[in-house]
């Protein structure tokens, strides 16, 4: 335990800063510092005591008299005691000269707890995961605690999972109430401890109340209630005493018990007076445990105030991170805006937990920000987060039977995502102690599933992605640490096509990555996958090796020559990939292409991406590149149109203004043209062309030509229709609808709206469809749907929403489009201000961009 009578403490870590000539101490400082004092005094202080003194390990006993006397000696002072006479002399004549004596014992009161709420402090910032400075104080926490002050509760509680931020939470909260340069309350006198500095006497027979005597030395018998009683009203301060860490104690469930008992004791007794204040934090497993019962009673209300988020089911009253919260800390971690602009709302709906945040910013201290691209990252913070909690645990084995015994009950997920705890467990003691970390680390969740009086306790895992590593850990043990084509056949027949099975493939991809597998990973890369999935693979293994020195070497050995001539980067990469974030992994895939078509692939989706960014120069040099692929390849020459004319066509459209009439002929002429063959798949550059046909329909306004197109183009390839998670179904699919509603034929535009709604949301997930080119463009048109309805509250949330997402996306085409229709919903509902708010947006899109005639075509003139 901290002796917490030592009033000089923090003084005397000052002086020891100062007499050593640093403003600031880190960890690895103290192996300097020891050897600085052993010079000075001929005494040797262990680094690790150093450490435990200056908070950056935490102090489960006193400090030695050996220990202090050597850094006061160290200080030029005779010992321990000699340094705080000539401090205590000095605060006294300076300090207590002018006051009266009552006001004196108020002020030694006051400095005596905030040097010991300063140690505290100091000891969890150092603790804390990043640099204390890039954390931010949560809202919600301070609001939690001032309206508990304005309450008559004695005491509040932050309930959460361990991870969750809590002791930051009360670090904040502290500094912003009591102990700031700017506190709120400075009246109050702040005690703030670690639960080591009282918890071993509790256990000893001693009450809080006894304690709390002992600390602040009153004299004459007099106790703290005695004394705050007494000048309460005087001195308009209370005491706030503030508790972090009674979970972290060692200790059995008896003695825990024991010891929130004895805090109960405190704050029942001392529930009429409103001048005491007690806050502390607990992870959700104990407040079930130790307060399950105490909540059957109505007093329990009356003393504790657990605010207005308590979630009884999970036993936690702290949300999570706001999306603000971390974008924050990403901006202090010298994150780039424009990088954390390009996270998804669903990583950054990850990142809202804490301890992802923590893990996240530790793997990009580096200035070269490695682990960046949110593709990689989640894999890294979950391995990390895993190999932490689990396997560098005591009780790991015990961890891991529990775990696979859960993955065996769920059948891998396949049994939905909840177990029976008492199945679970077996009434087995050995695996309590395990489960109860399991719980704490917030790997495990218990749930009360039951609508009846009695308990019938479910468990899962606490996010989806620790169930798909285990997962894949699972195939891969069964298999002796291997990855075979025999294992990765089971996975594929295993599982059907989902989010899931992709993430356990990225598992297994990212395993024989980790082993250098090159076998492996090609075996990969040959299963009976869909294009979405191999195309999420192959950006994956891209992603990975760009960020190692021979990323070009290592990706020749795993895709040597010819194997993309075996199996083409065509049948890989889809519209998925017209997203800016996707630029370097083209780029790079680009270096390996070796047929033609896989180039021209590549290209077309550069200059798709380039063109709903309406970012003309870069539009012109894939058009150059286009053109030169399309120039060396003959079997062009037997199309009719080749993707260079109608990338052509479409550039000249919006930058000159020019139409070309042969391609135009070509273009709506097509059925004259176009040659059948049911048998046989259409080729990648034909592809190309039905894609940018679609784009010319648009630009020319002509809906009936789109109509009369996308139904021959799904007659006469009917094989598109069973691939239902096609990105190019889902576009032409899209196409279809916009026709069928700008045709007046509003039936059949919903039905298929509503098909493409069905699919995007059963495969929504960070792999499926990330770009959201299919997602913006459905709900462009389901806004525009809804409008001819009259259903205009949610026609303009659907187009707003789909605004929002196609700006962070830089979409301008897509912006554009969509601002005609909300154009019509704000002039419909007289929206003045917001009317004017998106012609100031068009105008930035227009300045922005030398497609001067893109704003013409698809907006009008307003």
């Amino acid at each position: 335990m901290i002796d917490l009578s030592y009033d000089f403490i923090v003084t005397l870590q000052n002086e020891v800063l100062r007499r050593f000539g640093v403003n600031q101490l880190l960890p690895g400082h103290c192996k300097f510092l020891s050897q600085a004092i052993l010079d000075a005094t001929g005494k040797l202080i262990s680094e690790t005591t150093l450490k435990r003194f200056f908070g950056f390990a935490l102090a489960q006993h006193s400090f030695s008299r050996y220990t202090l006397n050597t850094l006061a000696q160290y200080c030029q002072y005779k010992d321990w005691d000699d340094f705080q006479t000539h401090y205590y002399r000095r605060t006294a004549s300076t300090d207590t000269a002018e006051q009266p004596a009552d006001q004196e014992k108020w002020t030694e009161i006051r400095a005596k707890a905030n040097a010991v709420s300063h140690y505290t402090l100091m000891t969890l910032k150092n603790r804390s995961g990043i640099p204390f400075l890039h954390t931010v104080p949560r809202q919600y926490c301070l609001s939690h605690v001032e309206r508990f002050l304005e309450s008559n509760c004695v005491a509040t509680v932050f309930i959460a999972p361990s991870g969750w931020g809590k002791s930051l939470a009360l670090v904040h909260t502290a500094e912003h109430f009591w102990l700031g340069k700017d506190a709120a309350h400075k009246k109050d006198i702040c005690w703030f401890i670690h639960a080591h500095a009282a918890g071993n006497l509790l256990l000893k027979g001693f009450s809080l109340s006894s304690w709390l005597d002992n600390q602040l030395h009153l004299g004459n018998g007099e106790t703290f209630r005695d004394y705050f009683s007494h000048y309460f009203e005087e001195k308009g301060g209370r005491l706030v005493l503030v508790i972090d860490g009674f979970d972290e104690i060692a200790l059995g469930a008896d003695k825990l018990k024991l010891l929130y008992t004895k805090l109960e004791d405190f704050v029942y007794s001392n529930g009429l007076h409103p001048w005491l204040k007690v806050i502390l934090s607990i992870r959700s497993s104990t407040w079930g445990e130790v307060f399950q019962q105490a909540q059957q009673y109505p007093a329990f209300r009356r003393y504790w105030y657990l605010g207005q988020e308590m979630d009884e089911e999970c036993n936690i009253n702290i949300p999570q991170l706001s999306e603000q919260d971390v974008k924050t800390v990403l901006y202090n971690c010298r994150f780039e805006p424009a990088t954390v602009r390009t996270f998804s709302d669903g990583f950054l709906q990850k990142l809202r937990h804490p301890y992802y945040l923590q893990l996240f910013c530790q793997l990009n201290e580096s200035p070269e920000q490695t682990f960046v691209d949110e593709n990689l990252s989640l894999f890294e913070i979950t391995s990390r987060f895993i190999q932490n909690r689990v396997f560098n645990s005591s009780s790991n084995s015990f961890k891991v039977q529990i775990i696979y015994k859960l993955l065996e009950l769920l059948d891998m997920g396949r049994n939905g995502q909840y177990a029976d705890k008492s199945i679970l467990l077996n009434k087995n003691a050995d695996l309590f102690p395990a489960y109860k970390e399991l719980i704490a680390d917030n790997i495990l969740v218990e749930e009360n599933l039951s609508q009846e009086i009695m308990f019938h306790v479910k468990v899962r895992f606490a996010h989806n992605f620790l169930l798909e590593y285990f997962t894949a850990m699972h195939f891969i043990l069964e298999n002796n640490m291997q990855i075979s084509e025999e294992m990765l056949q089971r996975v594929v027949n295993y599982f059907p096509q989902s989010p899931f099975r992709i993430a356990v493939f990225k598992w297994l991809l990212r395993y024989a990555i980790t082993q250098q597998n090159i076998i492996g990973i090609q075996q990969i890369f040959v299963l009976p996958l869909m294009v979405v999935e191999k195309a999420n693979l192959l950006e994956y293994t891209v992603l990975h090796y760009q960020h190692e020195d021979n990323k070009h070497a290592m990706l020749k050995n795993i895709f040597p020559p010819e194997y993309f001539r075996k199996h083409p980067i065509s049948s890989f990469i889809s519209d998925d990939f017209v997203h800016f974030k996707k630029r370097k992994v083209l780029n790079s895939l680009m270096g390996l292409a070796e047929a033609s078509d896989d180039k021209l692939k590549i290209k077309s989706n550069l200059f798709v991406m380039a063109l709903i960014q309406l970012d003309a120069e870069q539009c012109e040099i894939e058009l150059n590149n286009i053109k030169k692929i399309c120039a060396s390849e003959p079997s062009m020459s037997e199309l009719w149109l080749t993707p260079y004319e109608v990338f052509l066509f479409i550039y000249e459209y919006l930058k000159f203004g020019i139409c070309n009439e042969e391609v135009k002929e070509k273009v709506c002429n097509y059925a004259r043209h176009w040659s059948f063959s049911a048998k046989k798949p259409f080729s990648v550059p034909e592809e190309i062309v039905y894609r940018a046909m679609c784009y010319i329909f648009l630009l020319l306004g002509d809906n009936e030509q789109m109509l009369h197109f996308t139904q021959r183009l799904f007659q006469h390839y009917p094989s598109i229709l069973f691939s239902k998670t096609d990105p190019f179904r889902l576009m032409m699919l899209c196409w279809k609808a916009q026709a069928h509603m700008a045709t007046g034929n509003l039936a059949p535009a919903k039905r298929i709206s509503s098909h493409v709604e069905k699919i995007l949301k059963q495969y929504y997930s960070a792999d499926f469809f990330n770009a959201k080119l299919v997602d913006i463009l459905h709900k462009i048109i389901y806004a525009q749907i809804c409008f001819h309805e009259k259903d205009y509250s949610k026609a303009i949330r659907i187009s707003e929403t789909a605004m929002d997402s196609a700006q962070r996306l830089d979409f301008k085409l897509f912006s554009l489009k969509n601002f005609a229709t909300l154009h019509k919903i704000y002039h419909q509902l007289e929206m003045d201000k917001q009317k004017r708010d998106a012609l100031q947006k068009v105008e930035i899109i227009r300045e922005g961009t030398t497609f001067k005639q893109a704003v013409n075509y698809l907006v009008g003139n307003f």
